[in-house]
């Protein structure tokens, strides 16, 4: 199942370049692709569901129900940059 959404405001892209280094936010590149297995995908979720709940937006909460659903499925996550 393939689906897209578009980060028009650009509000994941900030919380992941504003996320610590060694966060799996943080490999979410603006300007290149990145996929993510399900082993990444585990650690990934949580630090989504561990923001605090004024920085989960509609983004953040389809992010995380598409990295669960990858989880379940044992497939990827695919990000593509500009």
């Amino acid at each position: 199942m393939a689906k897209t959404h578009d980060d028009r405001k650009g509000t994941l892209l900030a919380l992941c370049e504003a996320a610590p280094e060694g966060s799996l936010m943080r490999c979410v590149q603006r300007c290149g692709d990145t996929m993510l297995n399900e082993v990444q995908l585990r650690e990934f979720a949580d630090e989504l569901n561990g923001l605090p709940m004024e920085m989960k937006s509609g983004t953040v909460r389809k992010l995380v129900a598409a990295a669960e659903f990858a989880i379940a499925s044992h497939g990827y996550l695919y990000f593509v940059g500009t």
